[in-house]
């Protein structure tokens, strides 16, 4: 990442306010500002250091979302954030930022955050949730009685590799049967974690149980696409061969909704392509298609996360000047009037620091141009941003 500062934001006033403007923006993300200050080393002072962290933990605990929600393997096409802005995930790095400084209080710290409970998961689902930062806090945190009190009271699929990481003890190990024996339901989440807890489970001494396991959940009702040729069939049919087992056909039940806009999202890709290859970018021809990439952004068909992914590709496919210009004005107001920020704050931000990462590898004056206009903005999230990159944080 760059690390330059315009005339008009010398550094010391960058750092000065992204504390002030972590408090205008969503609570995920001023809180990941806040932290990021203290990761890097840019608060001067063991009581600022702790008064901040304090700070970011407050804002963590009123995150909108509990937990990081991982893509199922097999299912779902899309890659975890980057940047983690779940309740979890920053009251995590609060906590272990606070223990450098202060281990008493940083344990402390660790006793308020609750234990998560993931949220089942459906056929209609493409990701769960990602406990594995809780046992991240348990490990270091955690007594012989906190770990296995997790591993005895574990309720989903997506809990059994952190249970594993965490049974260090004959105590814990043991304790490990028990919860394979209970778990059942969640196919799609089953057969998506299916490799990733064979391979997590394999040498470890829990008997039948990990066999038994694999067969009672592969009888178990299925989702649409286990029924049909493609990975999850193949995943569950090679699980099924390394136990040696006779399973009965499941039961099929739903699948994922479809999404309307996915052809439509084809043919965009297209014409990206051509636009971007295209070498000659002032004839009529380039012109025509580049208005009716613009036309598909702006017709409403796309979800939020392919709108902005179409913006940023039409700004990097556009010729300096005036085009590209107008439309990485257009992009910044989308993505300052985006109700998802409220909604969805991670998911927003998700988008919001696509542009500056794809362009850092241009000419400086683009990447300070994207930068000046986030700044701009009258954004403070977007504005934030913007410093942050100028600080290199």
């Amino acid at each position: 990442m760059r690390l330059f500062c315009s005339l008009f934001f010398p550094l010391a006033l960058l750092a000065v306010d992204i504390p002030e403007l972590a408090t205008q923006v969503a609570p995920e993300i001023g809180a990941d500002a806040l932290l990021r200050l203290i990761e890097k080393g840019r608060v001067k002072g063991l009581a600022e250091q702790k008064k901040t962290i304090q700070r970011a933990a407050e804002l963590a605990r009123i995150a909108k979302e509990p937990v990081l929600r991982r893509p199922i393997p097999g299912v779902s096409q899309q890659k975890a954030p980057e940047v983690a802005l779940d309740r979890l995930s920053l009251e995590t790095r609060a906590i272990f930022a606070l223990t450098q400084l202060d281990p008493e209080e940083g344990a402390k710290l660790f006793r308020s955050v609750p234990r998560p409970s993931p949220r089942p998961v459906t056929c209609a689902d493409d990701s769960y949730d990602d406990v594995t930062a809780y046992a991240a806090l348990l490990r270091v945190f955690g007594s012989t009685e906190d770990k296995l009190s997790f591993i005895q009271g574990l309720r989903s699929h997506a809990e059994l590799a952190p249970a594993v990481w965490l049974a260090e003890e004959e105590v814990t190990k043991g304790a490990l049967s028990g919860a394979l024996a209970r778990l059942t339901g969640e196919e799609r989440l089953f057969t998506g974690l299916l490799p990733d807890t064979l391979a997590k489970f394999r040498g470890l001494p829990v008997g039948d149980a990990l066999k038994d396991y694999v067969k009672r959940n592969l009888e178990a009702e299925a989702c649409k696409e286990s029924g049909a040729e493609g990975w999850q069939r193949n995943t569950r049919t090679a699980a099924a061969a390394e136990f040696k087992l006779e399973t009965k056909p499941p039961a099929i039940g739903a699948g994922l909704v479809t999404r309307n806009w996915l052809e439509d999202d084809r043919e965009s890709q297209t014409l990206f392509h051509e636009l971007l290859f295209t070498r000659e970018k002032t004839t009529p021809q380039w012109q025509d298609k580049f208005a009716a990439y613009l036309k598909r952004i702006r017709d409403g068909k796309a979800s939020f996360d392919r709108q902005a992914e179409m913006f940023g590709a039409a700004y990097i496919a556009s010729p300096r000047g005036l085009i590209r210009e107008s439309v990485l004005a257009e992009y910044v107001n989308v993505l300052a009037q985006a109700s998802l920020q409220r909604e969805s704050p991670s998911a927003w931000y998700k988008q919001a620091i696509a542009l500056p990462a794809s362009v850092v590898s241009l000419p400086e004056a683009e990447y300070d141009s994207v930068l000046r206009a986030y700044e701009r903005s009258g954004n403070p999230a977007l504005m934030l941003i913007a410093m942050q990159q100028r600080l290199g944080l």
